[in-house]
């Protein structure tokens, strides 16, 4: 029988990317008002750790990297980790088969807490989850976990605590570039190489850019990170004089910001987008072979447009993104 009283000390895990961990935070703020006089850490893998740096919420960040690394050394180094601090209770949303083996080695070697929680039901565990459907979002499937320990589950967007120096270096690169707040959008054209059938496409971006224009947009900041550099340049060819490529020139921390300041945001299913949903925009995420009701970013005003999946096993990606119109996104966008 759980008793919060004996919380003390809690360990939250989430291993996740970038789009993970920003719809992670949600819950993760809830578990932190949920007990809000109990020391909090966190357990992540670089580079996502820098998402939290300066997080006041919570004593520690353990930066340990457990996937793709050795999994001898990485597992030493997290049971030690356990060993030292001496938890209460361990959250673990990342709940997967490599979590599960550590939280049962540390059972076995006497260094688990007294309490374990994660998003379904299995050895590892001894609290029960919070029941949820099939086919659901993910922020249903973590907030399963939190729901079992009592936390009243209400954010619905991703919190994120950012440093003056951050809000900081993102005004001075919107000022550099000319980007007045209120009077510019957001495209987001790219996805991982490993994602690439997830990409609408410069043609279509450039189709919208110009839609926008006429609706008295002045001016589209493209964002992306080092595998979508090619495609940026693209994009901001096609678009022309009122295109600004900031792809490859932002920190993690500044996309809220940036995302905060712009009037509308476009992009495809991709980290960048869920990261900038901590920002109040009117976003427009265009989905293909992932179901957007299960992957879109959380966010108050996240609309989503889905291209007909069944239409990936049967052409190439980039004839059934194309059935999402330019004219489509706008009357989206113009919605929110």
């Amino acid at each position: 029988m759980f008793n919060s009283k004996d919380v003390k000390k809690i360990l939250i895990m989430r291993w996740g990317s970038m789009g993970d961990l920003a719809i992670c935070s949600a819950v993760i703020n809830d578990i932190c008002k949920h007990f809000r006089d109990v020391e909090i850490q966190l357990n992540v893998e670089p580079p996502w750790d820098k998402l939290f740096q300066d997080d006041t919420r919570f004593s520690k960040i353990h930066n340990i990297k457990v996937r793709k690394a050795p999994r001898l050394s990485s597992t030493r180094a997290w049971l030690s980790m356990l060993r030292r601090e001496k938890f209460d209770l361990i959250i673990d949303l990342q709940c997967n088969d490599r979590s599960m083996i550590l939280l049962n080695l540390a059972r076995l070697l006497g260094v688990a807490p007294k309490y374990r929680m994660g998003t379904k039901s299995g050895l590892a565990y001894n609290l029960d989850a919070s029941p949820y459907g099939e086919k659901v979002h993910a922020l249903e499937i973590l907030r399963a976990a939190a729901k079992g320990l009592g936390v009243d589950c209400q954010t619905g967007q991703p919190v994120l605590s950012i440093p003056n120096e951050y809000q900081q270096s993102a005004e001075a690169l919107l000022q550099e570039h000319g980007l007045q707040a209120k009077n510019f959008a957001v495209l987001v054209p790219g996805s991982s190489l490993s994602g690439a059938k997830k990409r609408w496409g410069v043609k279509n971006y450039a189709a919208l850019a110009e839609l926008l224009f006429e609706q008295g947009v002045e001016s589209c900041a493209i964002l992306g990170g080092p595998d979508e550099i090619e495609l940026c340049s693209q994009l901001a060819d096609s678009i022309g004089e009122k295109a600004v490529n900031l792809c490859g020139k932002t920190q993690l921390l500044e996309i809220p910001v940036i995302a905060e300041r712009a009037q509308y945001m476009v992009s495809n299913d991709t980290g960048t987008a869920h990261l900038a949903a901590a920002a109040d925009i009117a976003m427009v995420i265009i989905c293909g072979p992932t179901d957007a009701s299960r992957v879109h970013p959380i966010g108050k005003r996240v609309a989503t447009l889905q291209a007909p999946m069944e239409c990936f096993a049967q052409h190439p990606a980039e004839q059934c993104m194309a059935k999402v119109s330019p004219s489509q996104v706008w009357l989206a966008l113009e919605n929110l």
